[in-house]
């Protein structure tokens, strides 16, 4: 049997379907005995309720969608880590699609996530026009992690690269390094670059200056990656000769000991379902809210 249903199961255990159905909402007028028998029943056949038509039934589905921009992304990942945690501990489910870096592809795969009707819509990392977000906003509810949107219906969830990038400089500063540069290797400039005193376009011009600096702040994962690799060509010696900070989350930056600071992606996550709920939730509130993660400094041994 495919997929056994009520009427299967009220067969087995020789009751009415409106009893069984009873049981399956867990209503206290239907006697131990009789009640035994239906689960007993249910388990036999493999009976599983349709969560799907109950939610919809109700007007709710208990289920929130997830497009995470790229899969294979760690802070994507991450981000998803924090929203399934929240999600767990609120007794919801997620729905989960991938845009594959593509803003075509996240525009199929949101409005797939919309077609099956998900009381809310968490966007990690979008690279969709405005537009498109704000269109996803007119039906349901939706948050969007790492990027802020100007909307009166989408809450945004962002994390503080000015505060990172202050905090990182003066920590160096802390440390007794007065010349520090800032290093940008990204495919597009970071933003991150106006709140940096001085910012090297390429790894080579760090090693140029009559006074070479004595640390090196990374804006991005790429950047920390290639910072790496250009210190070590250049015979710098990390933290001996020149320390290291990687704004961002590199993949192997525990394991290699790279020190970095960021707002926590996980954290992201867990404040992005925090939002989406408070949305769609008893006395849901209309306004949109923005709210800042602040940075996390992860000091390991690139920094002296």
């Amino acid at each position: 049997m495919a997929h056994p249903t009520l009427e299967d199961v009220a067969a087995r255990a020789g009751v009415s379907r409106a009893l069984v159905s009873l049981v399956m909402r867990g209503s206290p007028k239907v006697g131990t005995e009789r009640r035994e028998a239906v689960l007993r029943a249910a388990r036999e056949l493999g009976y599983r309720p349709n969560m799907m038509a109950r939610s919809l039934a109700a007007g709710r589905t208990g289920m929130i969608g997830v497009l995470l921009s790229d899969l294979h992304d760690p802070w994507c990942s991450a981000v998803h880590d924090g929203l399934a945690d929240e999600a767990a501990r609120r007794g919801v489910r997620l729905l989960l699609a991938t845009g594959r870096g593509s803003p075509a592809r996240e525009r199929a795969a949101l409005d797939d996530l919309l077609d099956l009707r998900p009381d809310g819509v968490v966007l990690a990392g979008p690279r969709l026009p405005a537009a498109d977000i704000e269109r996803a906003a007119a039906g349901c509810a939706v948050t969007v992690v790492g990027r802020s949107v100007r909307s009166d219906r989408v809450d945004c969830v962002t994390g503080d690269g000015a505060a990172a990038v202050a905090r990182a400089l003066g920590h160096l500063a802390d440390l007794g390094h007065h010349r520090v540069a800032c290093l940008d290797l990204g495919p597009r400039p970071s933003p991150l670059r106006r709140a940096c005193p001085d910012v090297a376009a390429g790894p080579d011009e760090l090693w140029r200056a009559p006074a070479p600096p004595t640390a090196v702040l990374a804006l991005g994962d790429t950047t920390g990656t290639g910072a790496l690799i250009a210190l070590l060509r250049a015979g710098r010696r990390v933290p001996d000769d020149v320390s290291l900070i990687v704004h961002g989350d590199p993949p192997g930056a525990r394991a290699e000991g790279v020190t970095t600071i960021a707002s926590p992606p996980a954290e992201l996550g867990r404040e992005a379902a925090a939002l989406l709920l408070e949305r769609i939730g008893e006395g849901a509130r209309s306004t949109a809210r923005r709210v800042t993660v602040p940075p996390l400094l992860n000091e390991r041994g690139t920094v002296r």
